[in-house]
Order: C-alpha cells, then sequence, then structure tokens
C-alpha cells in the first residue's frame, strides 16, 4: 500500500496563516460596515465572507492535521466496505482533502468535511465580487463629476 501522508509542519503553517487572516478580516469587517458611508457594507461584507472562507480552510486543514498520523483509520472511518480495496491515499491542500484510493482506480473522500470545499468556494466568490463592488463605489463617489479645466 503506497501513501502520501499529510506534511505536519506544513498543515501547521497554513492553520495559523488561515487563523491569523480570519481574525484580520472580521477586525476590519464589522467597523467597516459600523463607520457607513459609501461601500461600507461591500467593503465590510466582503471582508467578513473572506473571513469566513479562511476559517472553512482552516478548519479543512485541522482535519487533516488531526488525521496526519492516522490516515488508514480515517479510511476505515469513512467507509468501512471499500476499505479493504483501498491501496493508498492523497492528500491535497488546496483545497483541503483526504482521498482514499482504491485498487480498481477510483477514490473516497475521508477525513475532511465535505462542506467545507463548496463554502470556502463561495464564500470567496462573494468575498471578490463585495470587493469589486467597493472598488467601483470608491471610484464612482470621488470621480469628481464636473472636472475643472486647468489654465496655465
Amino acid at each position: 500500500m503506497t501513501s502520501s501522508y499529510p506534511a505536519a509542519l506544513p498543515l501547521l503553517i497554513g492553520i495559523v496563516v488561515a487563523a491569523v487572516t480570519a481574525f484580520g478580516l472580521v477586525g476590519y469587517g464589522f467597523p467597516a460596515i459600523g463607520r457607513g458611508g459609501p461601500g461600507a457594507v461591500a467593503r465590510g461584507g466582503g471582508a467578513l465572507a473572506g473571513a469566513l472562507a479562511a476559517v472553512a480552510y482552516a478548519w479543512g486543514l485541522i482535519a487533516l492535521f488531526l488525521d496526519e498520523s492516522g490516515t488508514a483509520q480515517a479510511c476505515q472511518d469513512a467507509n468501512p466496505a471499500l476499505y479493504g480495496q483501498v491501496s493508498g491515499y492523497s492528500v491535497s491542500y488546496l483545497p483541503p482533502a483526504l482521498d482514499c484510493r482504491m485498487s480498481s482506480g477510483s477514490s473516497y473522500a475521508a477525513a475532511v468535511p465535505g462542506f467545507l470545499t463548496p463554502v470556502m468556494t463561495v464564500s470567496a466568490v462573494i468575498a471578490v465580487t463585495l470587493a469589486l463592488i467597493a472598488v467601483v463605489e470608491h471610484r464612482r463617489t470621488t470621480t469628481p463629476q464636473h472636472p475643472g479645466k486647468r489654465s496655465t
């Protein structure tokens, strides 16, 4: 049986970076909404959506980290009926995933909850969309409506 176990150091670094990012975005998002002004909801909402994506990513990495020493056990727990056919494991860090590969060529997911990837993806798309809306709103409100001509 071949394996590709997740490495603890990249997982720990990813968890710390995702957690710090989430806290920073939450710390920016709520005050941005509270200050009000043009584009405040888009700026704050984008930051909060980004924080949700970071939390979902950290959750997936934590699931991989907790399983780091028991990959075979995770595959057995995920699907006991298919565990006898497992020939190896593959790990993905983006999105976080542990796949149990079977000798038939197919695979099944283990360790990381299946809803995390859609949550990360949708949250990231919302965050980028709201950030673009905030940029457009900022440009719209800071661009002079009637630029004056300069005389020299």
